[in-house]
């Protein structure tokens, strides 16, 4: 499951109830994911299905049916298309949003479009995501077992899921030295802190997230920052041969170099980009502008990352 929101699992972790359907393998929760299966033969075709609680994102369906649209390079949707998409659903008791998204075209060497069937429940403070991702003709064969699924689903009681958190963000951000000519700018609601340097069309941009566990690893979010910038999917050997380690105080990070073309802006553009895993939880750092910008202040962004202290 790539490019998740770095949401808040602080408190009793949520949890769920539910009977897992004939043909579905149940596999290991995670610090980021409640539940996980494999939904058919893991040996030929078949699809993964993640179920994330994130606290502080309710009532946000529209960032992330856009975030759901960006995994799949398809472009940025308005209100109102997201309104004509959403059908109901109720996921014990709770009213909520089912999708269906599917890319364009198939990803470099498969013979299918990958499609996304997902639903949208905030129960209380928590926003609840149930994504099954796969080849388009088997997700889509798969729907009916995933709503039936869904009606099986219990949300435990948030005095019955345990005292202590498991996995989640530590608290506050790093102490970092911050380069001259940084301005610090709205973080948004998926980043733990973001800056602007340089001006004008020479703009760029320092964003800064983190998230529990791996973040969902380093292939799927540099495949993340690789649709940002038009380009397709790569596979994790390629991206291995690309990736190049980065010296920190705290161990090593993982740096990558990339070119494209911004999809929001359609102008040309670089990003650098550094996952730092800190064993329950993964800090991410993405220098993003034209070509020219990001050259002159890529050693500034590199000293910015290795000045951190979690």
């Amino acid at each position: 499951m790539a490019g998740h929101p770095h949401g808040d699992l602080a408190g009793p972790k949520p949890r769920i109830e539910y009977t897992v359907p004939e043909g579905w393998t149940e596999q290991p929760a995670s610090a980021m994911r409640a539940a996980s299966f494999i939904v058919g033969d893991p040996h030929a075709e078949h699809a993964d299905l993640g179920v994330i609680p994130l606290r502080g994102l309710t009532g946000r369906t529209l960032e992330m049916w856009n975030l759901w649209r960006q995994q799949l390079g398809l472009p940025e949707g308005s209100a109102e298309e997201m309104t004509r998409a959403a059908m109901p659903v109720t996921v014990d008791g709770h009213e909520g949003h089912l999708f269906e998204l599917t890319t364009r075209d198939p990803p470099p060497g498969e013979s299918q479009k990958i499609r996304i069937l997902g639903a949208m429940v905030d129960v209380g403070d928590v926003a609840w995501f149930f994504k099954m991702t796969g080849p388009d003709e088997f997700v889509g064969s798969q729907k009916t077992a995933f709503l039936n699924w869904l009606g099986s689903v219990k949300f435990v009681p948030e005095n019955e899921a345990g005292a202590v958190a498991e996995g989640g963000p530590g608290g506050g951000l790093p102490s970092w030295e911050v380069p001259s000519g940084w301005q610090p700018a709205p973080p948004g609601q998926f980043l733990a802190a973001k800056f602007v340097a340089g001006e004008g069309d020479q703009q760029v941009e320092i964003n800064i997230s983190q998230s529990a566990g791996e973040g969902g690893g380093w292939i799927a979010n540099v495949n993340r920052w690789r649709r940002q910038l038009g380009l397709g999917e790569a596979g994790a050997d390629e991206i291995r041969q690309q990736t190049v380690s980065l010296q920190l105080a705290h161990g090593q990070g993982m740096q990558i170099e990339l070119a494209g073309t911004d999809v929001r802006k359609g102008a040309p553009a670089h990003v650098v980009g550094v996952m730092v895993p800190l064993g329950d939880r993964t800090w991410f750092y993405k220098l993003t502008g034209p070509p020219e910008a990001v050259k002159v202040q890529k050693e500034s962004f590199l000293g910015f990352v290795r000045s951190a202290r979690y």
